[in-house]
This record gives C-alpha cells, structure tokens and sequence, in this order.
C-alpha cells in the first residue's frame, strides 16, 4: 500500500507546482497574443474536467470506506461541507457531479474530451439525482449517454438542463405532476411596511409565477440608461398595482386596439397579456383519454352518470377533439394554448379538474415558451380557459402569411414564431422569447419583405438592434446541424425497437426534428430549433452556429 499511494502523493503534488508555475506565469498574460491566451484557456478547461474527474474517483471511494465522518455529521455531504468550509449546497453539488461522472463512463469520456462543459454535467447530474431510480437507470444506459454526450457539444447550458428535464418529465409525469403540487403547497407571499420602503418576500408555483412575469412584461418597462432592470421590473410591479386599483383591465377587442381605441403596438408585441403552452397533439389525445377515463371511473364509483355540470371538462372541446382525431395523422401538430390573465374566469382556488390518480402515457409534456415542462394538472386548468389554437409545424414555415398589407407581425404569427424559434435566433444568446421581437428576415423597407412566418425571425432588442445598425442579412439553415444524421440514427432506433433497458432509447430521447412520437432532449419544446447565419453587406459571416463551415 505504501509504494502505491506515496506515487500517487508525488503525483498529486506535481499537479499543485504545475498549477502554481502557471498562475505565476498567467499574471504577465496581458502581454501575450489572443491567440496564445485562447491556447492556455483551453489547457486551463482541459485540466479542470481531469482534476474533476480525479476528485470524482476519489470522493465516491472515500464515501463508501466512510473515512471522513465524524460524530455529528449527519451525511457525508455534511462531513465535504465541514472539511472544505463550502457549505453544504457546494458540498452537495461537487458529490452529485462525482457520482454522475463516475456512473456515466460515456458522459465523463465527454467531459475529458471537452465535449460535455463541466456545467452541462452539473445539470445532468441535478437532474439524475432528482429522477426516480427506473428513469435515473435509463439515463445511464450507453445509448443515453451517447444522446447526452451529442446534446451537450451543441446546446447552452440553459437549453441543455431544460431539454433533459422535458424527457426525464415524459419518462415519469407523475413526478412532474409531486413537484408541482410541492410547488403549490408552499406558495406565499408577504408584505412588509417599515420606515424606509415597503418589502416583498414571497414563492410561487411556476405557472402562477409564469403569468406574474408575463403581466410584468406587458407593462412594457425595461431597464435602460436611467434604471436598472431591478428598477424597470418595481416600477412594472406598481403600475400593474395602480391599473387594478384603477379598475382597468385590457379588454380583448379587435387586434391592435384597446377598449375600441388605437394602440401603440411594437412590431411582433402580444397585444394582450398571455401566457402561453406549447403542446403536442398527442398531449392533449392523452390527456383527454385520461380525462375520460376518470370520468368513467367517477361514474362506476357512484353508480350513475355524471352530469355536464358535475364532471370536469375541457372548454372548446370541438377543438381539442380536433387536435386529438388528427394527432395520429399529423406528426407535427402543436397546439399553443393562451390563457388571458387579466382576471376573468372562475374564483381563486376553484379546483377545475379531477385529482390525477390514474397512469399517464409516456408523451412529450407540454410546455412553457422557454421549455420548461409543465404539470398534465395544471395543462388541464388552464384548458378550461383558455383560448386554444391547432398549428401544424412545417420544418421550415407556418401558414400565416399576411404579405405586404400589414407591416407589423400578428399575435398569431409572433406565437408561431415562438414556437418555433424559441428565443432570440443570435447564436450564442439564450434571451426568453417574451423579451423579443419579431424581426422581417429580408427587411420591410430594405428589401420589400413580406410580413409572413417564413420571413421571421425572433430577436432580442440588443440583437434586434445589431442587426440594423451592422446592416446584417440573415440566412435560415434548411435543417438544424447533423439532422439528416440524427434522421438516420432515429429510424435505425426505430426498427430496433425501444425497449425500456435503453436498446431503442435513440428513438425516445433522440434529438428529432418534430414533435411527432418521440420526446427529444434537444430544442425549445421537444424539436430542434432552426438556426440562422448573420452576414454582413460583404458576405462576410458575422454570426454563425457552432460547427457551421467558415467563409472561404
């Protein structure tokens, strides 16, 4: 034992000269090239994910010898907390990241090799600590892995964790369904006046946080030269106060007016506040086969029919029974939920549908704007009242061309670029869709361009404003990067089957172009987003997607 860990010490402490001689060095490194400081950036990356991978090793093995626990460490994640003075939560983290990496051999090959950032598996591992053991076993398998490995190299860390938790939501609703009901239960809110401002505190679900934010936003104030955005969102707070208090409330009148009166709309604003969902034809088809099945089970219980007015129900069921005859023959059919916020409906607390009790079908779950998965219960309330439209996704388009009678963008056509883009379309920038505008790809006055969901894309105000003031075109790629790969791979998984120990897991969690069938870890509600090329009036590319061919 002596000769085998006395190597290992000489090693270990070779590495701490080695990273002290670079720091000293690093201190001159304003004085280097870009070039060379991009180099020893990337050494630098590179020894991080070894080192973490060496602390991973060597924390799982510590922790079950249980040489680091003393009297009154009530975990070993406790007993990291005590020796390092991080804290529990950092303490935490670094052992969930221990275990992912040394569980996924495939995943920890990726962070060696660069392809999968020390803050993408920081995600994974937060998620797979979270899952159930049967969905946390299927994550683990080769094949997801590889998924894993292959999202990671392309998506954000934002879009990465959201992506993995929309499958891990499909895979088990119902501990979709136990978060969100923990969520609700501890709502609150408080008011505090005190002599030197008024504070707030509170917590609240993410749907019920959802349309507070989107409320927020329709106030229209951002932070700029004169506020902070803190500032902007408390002075968005006291008018939305001062309108309810005023008795005012945004009436759904034609588009483009208010009350009958004119309004001053930005191009591609919501004319009214909205949240909205996207969701699956095949969500709402499940949703509405368990909502008869409670309706069935209700009945057979009591002994007798329920009632209309008794039974939970669904409003505009003519179009979701739409939605649900055609989902098997559509494979990309969303259907974008608006629920009005603005106060109409029933009384708070009113509880709309049935307790969830019976086995959901594995679907893609609906979701926000920004990906985020959203509970079958709180899909079914806000069914009840919501305006519910069917829109069939193209690959490339939208069928809601307006041509050059109008300049600015349609509620409609802003939604269906949401659901398409995403967020902002700059490569590099992950701004939520509500904090962008729809921009006219071949401009309006420039290039006489049609106002048409072919001809938009999304962007935020400061890209917005690049694009005009560098004088950019953008180009939409026909297919996402690696899709005819990714096509190829889905119909091998396909034809192999997809069984639950991971042999036809390509075919679930594989990053498929549509939302047809398979539930994807990749893209903004469950597809691969569109990507787009920014050039200057030279033709030079000023903005491009990681792994897209420079300019010869």
């Amino acid at each position: 034992m002596f000769d085998t860990v006395v190597p290992v010490v000489e090693v270990a402490a070779r590495v701490r000269d080695a990273t002290s001689s670079l720091a000293v060095v690093a201190r001159q490194s304003r004085a280097w090239t870009g070039a060379d400081r991009a180099s020893v950036l990337a050494v630098v990356r590179a020894s991080e994910a070894a080192l973490a991978e060496a602390r991973a090793h060597l924390l799982v093995a510590d922790r079950d010898a249980g040489d680091s626990l003393r009297p009154g460490d009530r975990s070993f994640e406790a007993a990291q907390a005590r020796v390092t003075r991080s804290g529990l939560g950092e303490a935490s983290r670094v052992v969930r990241q221990a275990d992912a990496l040394v569980s996924m051999g495939t995943v920890a090959a990726g962070v060696r090799e660069g392809s999968v950032p020390l803050g993408h598996l920081d995600e994974l591992a937060r998620i797979a600590a979270a899952a159930t053991p049967e969905v946390a076993a299927v994550l683990r398998t080769p094949q997801a892995q590889e998924q894993v490995v292959g999202m990671a190299s392309r998506a954000s860390r934002p879009d990465f964790a959201r992506a993995l938790a929309r499958w891990v939501a499909a895979q088990d609703p119902a501990a979709l369904q136990a978060e969100h009901e923990a969520q609700h239960r501890e709502r609150f809110f408080s008011l505090s006046v005190q002599p030197h401002g008024v504070f707030l505190k509170g917590r609240l679900d993410r749907i019920a946080g959802e349309s507070l934010r989107v409320a927020l936003d329709a106030m229209g104030q951002y932070g700029d030269d004169t506020r902070s955005p803190g500032q902007a969102s408390a002075d968005a707070l006291t008018m939305l106060a001062e309108g309810a208090c005023a008795g005012a409330r945004r009436a759904a009148g034609p588009e483009g007016t208010e009350d009958g009166a004119p309004m001053t709309v930005t191009s591609g604003a919501v004319s009214r506040p909205h949240v909205s969902l996207l969701v699956a034809a095949e969500t709402v088809a499940e949703l509405l086969t368990h909502q008869r099945a409670l309706d069935e089970a209700a009945s057979a219980a009591h002994g007798h029919d329920r009632t209309r007015a008794d039974a939970p129900t669904l409003a505009d069921t003519a179009t979701l029974n739409d939605a649900d005859s055609r989902a098997a023959d559509d494979d990309d059919v969303d259907v974008d939920v608006d629920v009005d916020r603005s106060g109409a409906g029933l009384a708070p607390g009113h509880r709309l549908c049935a307790p969830v009790a019976l086995p959901w079908g594995t679907v893609a779950p609906a979701t926000l704007e920004d990906g985020t998965p959203v509970a079958m219960s709180e899909l079914a309330r806000v069914l009840c009242e919501a305006d519910v439209t069917r829109i069939v996704m193209s690959a490339e388009s939208l069928p809601l061309d307006v041509g050059r009678s109008k300049r600015l963008f349609t509620t409609a056509q802003r939604r269906a670029a949401i659901a398409r883009d995403g967020q902002c379309v700059w490569n590099g920038c992950d701004q939520h869709a509500s904090r962008c505008e729809v921009h006219h790809i071949r401009w309006w006055d420039r290039d006489k361009g049609e106002t048409s969901i072919s001809n938009a894309a999304l962007l935020c105000k400061h890209h917005h404003s690049e694009v005009h003031r560098l004088n950019l075109t953008l180009h939409r790629l026909e297919k996402p990067p690696g899709w005819a790969r990714r096509q190829r791979a889905r119909a091998d998984a396909a034809r192999a089957g997809s069984g639950r120990d991971g042999a036809g897991l390509a075919g679930e969690i594989g990053e498929v172009g549509g939302m047809g069938g398979a539930v994807g870890i990749d893209g903004v509600g469950g597809r691969t987003p569109l990507r787009y090329v920014f050039r200057n009036h030279r033709g030079h590319i000023i903005n491009a997607p990681d792994g897209h061919p420079p300019d010869r």
